[in-house]
């Protein structure tokens, strides 16, 4: 080829191979801060091109236990921003460093060019737990929440039983067995217990003897659309009834939310709240139950005339059950945010930062203090309701999905292992007892890691009973620690 034809063609080459070879700015190490309402975190971000325009992004996030951690092809460029999908993270280049926000939430961030990845600690070890009290086999794993009564604990396991047991010395008092699945928490009132099953059934039995009184169907296919969904929410949360008076109340996920007559189990009226409701209830006064739902919803509802008083808006699914701190109303979100709405005037008072952490522990109002587990974030929380300061924060080692137990000296809570592909963070199974003024670890009981897809430890809340904590784990064991 003519010399001058090779030159003509390396000029109409020229765009197309400086486009394969110039790496696009981004590339490289950036660090910097995320900024919370509760204060900021550093956060470094290493993005390398990738096939089709994305990028690989590694991620360094030390207060989310996350070390150099890769997405592949997250993150890609459009509109002149660049978009990292899994943390919801957009940004823009200007000159040296990159502007944008962090999460649902749009946190402020600030990136430098820059930074190395941080070491991993090692992980502590804290003092075991003391024997425990007693241990009961329940058959199968359980996903849910102890509720004791009058020295009896009501609980449910995977294989449809149902269990009451002396809450003393673990006797089995008697078990009843049902159809399906049951991962919520029982509630007891008078002479029945009721709980919904994974059928997504509200189910009614004698106290005394475990007999079956009525069942009753809470999901309306005709409403939803579809038949009852099988785990919708991934952890299996599941609507916790509310017994007032001759009335129990209970969402569903058809949308909607049931008073039945406890006696017949007949339905005397149904509020369509327009999502899916997988979160307990509360009654903050003789008239107002209120309750989250899956829009992000939370929703105060008059329980006589069945009308809404007002709608506090979140932006993820609201699995906790709202909690009233100090005339705040206090419920966790799936965008990871932690919000307290005033409910006088419905403003935001103020909101609490999970990062990137689902928040599905109800917080526990005790002694004027909010205590709050977390997922990802694998903390427990003290918090001042009226402002939302943390007054301290512990790493608990895995999933607390549980609301705390909290006695005037210990903070108790059940924690999730998950062994799933692509987990990001690592997560340690058991119980875990903190110092209830200083948030210090008192001692953790470890369980068994759980074996490939699948998971271990305590999903659901503790429960105390006298001078005993008690927990149903998912190796299908009901277990009482000594709380001294």
């Amino acid at each position: 080829m003519p010399r001058h034809a090779i030159g003509f063609l390396l000029v109409l080459l020229a765009p197309v191979l400086l486009a394969t070879t110039t790496p696009d700015p981004i590339t490289g190490s950036w660090t910097g801060t995320v900024h919370a309402p509760q204060g900021t975190a550093a956060l470094t971000l290493q993005f390398a091109q990738a096939e089709g325009g994305r990028f690989d992004v590694t991620v360094d996030f030390p207060l989310m236990h996350t070390y150099g951690f890769t997405f592949p092809a997250a993150a890609e460029f459009a509109d002149g921003r660049y978009t990292f999908y899994p943390l919801a993270v957009q940004l823009a280049l200007d000159g040296e460093q990159l502007h944008g926000t962090f999460g649902p939430g749009k946190l402020p961030l600030i990136l430098h060019r820059g930074g190395n990845l941080t070491p991993r600690p090692a992980a502590p070890v804290y003092p075991a737990a003391p024997a425990p009290r007693w241990t009961h086999l329940l058959g199968a794993p359980s996903w849910a929440s102890p509720t004791v009564a009058d020295g009896i604990v009501y609980v449910g396991a995977t294989d449809g039983r149902f269990h009451a047991v002396r809450a003393t010395d673990g006797f089995g008092v008697w078990s009843w067995s049902g159809p399906h699945r049951i991962d919520g928490r029982a509630v007891v009132a008078g002479d029945a217990v009721y709980f919904v099953d994974g059928h997504v059934d509200l189910v009614c039995l004698d106290r005394s003897d475990g007999s079956l009184r009525w069942r009753h169907p809470l999901h309306d296919q005709k409403i939803a659309g579809n038949p009852a969904p099988e785990n919708p929410t991934f952890n299996r949360r599941t609507a916790t009834p509310l017994v007032v008076d001759d009335t129990v109340y209970c969402g569903s996920s058809d949308g909607g939310l049931y008073a039945l007559n406890t006696v017949t189990g007949e339905t005397r009226w149904h509020h369509a709240a327009c999502a899916p409701i997988f979160s307990g209830l509360a009654q903050f006064d003789e008239r107002t139950i209120a309750f989250g739902c899956m829009d992000g919803a939370v929703i105060l509802l008059d329980r006589h005339t069945q009308k809404e008083f007002t709608r506090f808006q979140t932006g993820g699914g609201v699995v906790t059950t709202p909690v009233l701190a100090q005339g705040k109303i206090v419920a966790g979100s799936r965008d990871y945010m932690l919000y307290a709405f005033d409910r006088a005037n419905g403003r935001t008072a103020w909101k609490y930062s999970y990062w990137f952490s689902w928040i599905e522990s109800t917080p526990l109002l005790f002694d004027g203090v909010l205590y709050v587990g977390a997922s990802d974030y694998r903390r427990v929380t003290a918090l001042d309701p009226e402002n939302g300061r943390q007054i301290w924060s512990t790493d608990v080692r895995g999933l607390a999905w549980g609301s705390p137990a909290v006695n005037p000296d210990t903070v108790f809570i059940g924690t999730v292992a998950q062994n799933l592909p692509g987990t990001v963070i690592h997560h340690i199974g058991g119980v875990i007892a903190l110092d209830r003024r200083t948030g210090a670890v008192k001692w953790q009981f470890r369980s068994a890691s759980p074996p490939e897809n699948s998971f271990g430890g305590y999903a659901g809340s503790l429960a105390h009973a006298g001078d005993l904590v008690i927990g149903a784990g998912m190796d299908g064991i009901l277990t009482a620690w000594p709380v001294n």
